[in-house]
């Protein structure tokens, strides 16, 4: 951002192959130079913002300074199975997108936000810009190291497996989760969903996804979704009996994650399988379930949208 900047309307005057709500905005601004508007981060029209960093760091090199920086290939791989800072960044968009249209107001409008399971940054990074306080944990402290280093909006922290968080009461107003409760077992679900509600305002708004009717639909008839979760057929097929039932389907993944062994000490891990009925009837107990959005992330994982129940414990 500096004052030899080109305006959008000199930057962009010959360029017509946008998006048209990312025409509609820029157009609106034309006067503005380019760190002026994109500089705004986070702030931009949620499309726009989600476009720069899908497309537009790509498309135009000049933008690339406006997004947040990248985590290297292993650590993008170890969250996401992704090894490209596009992909990776489309990602994140994807997901600030879909969390977005499920809340009342814009993300960057919470004060203090929590994204717990935070990985390396896949949604952290689109929060470049956040007028608020932003805070990111993860038990594997190589994400926290290049968290703490690169990303300095971001108030990272490693945590334990089950264990209690390292925040005090009612201390956010936005908690995000993705793709954490699609692998943990049921005692670890309840010590986590307890924790988040003793960390939550009276009033703040949860958005955490899981595997749902939908992802059990698609593992079951799409051959490349049963190659990704990877699980003993065995031990799926009893899992989904349970899911029928409105019960808890936990698989473990011993023999991928040997750490997950549960005649050891160590912490359970494997894929997840929540049916609706035991959102409402389980997680009800610690909160408000306001929307339950089947396939919101990728036609894959449910969201789910609630908040704390007043007087709970």
């Amino acid at each position: 951002m500096t004052d030899t900047d080109p305006t959008l309307k000199e930057y962009f005057a010959r360029e017509r192959d946008l998006p048209p709500e990312v025409r509609a905005s820029l157009d609106a601004n034309l006067d503005l130079t380019i760190g002026e508007y994109f500089g705004q981060g986070s702030n931009l029209p949620q499309e726009v913002w989600a476009w720069l960093n899908r497309e537009g760091a790509f498309s135009f090199p000049p933008l690339s300074k406006f997004v947040a920086p990248f985590p290297p290939p292993h650590l993008m791989e170890n969250v996401s199975g992704l090894v490209s800072d596009r992909e990776f960044a489309s990602h994140g968009a994807d997901f600030w997108l879909a969390l977005s249209k499920l809340v009342h107001q814009p993300l960057t409008k919470f004060s203090s936000v929590l994204d717990f399971g935070c990985g390396c940054g896949r949604l952290g990074r689109m929060f470049k810009g956040h007028p608020g306080q932003v805070y990111g944990c993860d038990i594997d402290g190589r994400h926290i190291d290049w968290l703490r280093q690169n990303i300095s909006y971001y108030a990272a922290q490693q945590t334990k497996p089950d264990a209690v968080l390292p925040y005090g009461n009612g201390k956010f107003d936005l908690i995000i989760s993705v793709s954490i409760l699609t692998h943990l077992s049921e005692s670890s679900q309840d010590l986590l969903l307890g924790e988040l509600f003793r960390t939550a305002k009276a009033d703040t708004v949860l958005l955490l996804t899981i595997h749902g009717e939908r992802a059990m639909e698609r593992a079951i008839n799409e051959p490349k979704i049963w190659e990704m979760i990877s699980v003993d057929k065995e031990l799926f097929e009893e899992s989904k009996v349970r899911f029928d039932q409105g019960e808890y389907g936990f698989i473990p993944q011993w023999d991928q994650y040997p750490w997950c062994d549960p005649t050891s000490d160590h912490f359970p891990y494997g894929v997840t399988f929540i049916p609706k009925s035991y959102i409402s009837s389980h997680w009800g107990k610690w909160f408000h379930i306001e929307k339950h959005a089947s396939g919101a992330v990728h036609d894959w994982q449910d969201v789910i949208v609630m908040r704390p129940r007043r007087g709970q414990t």
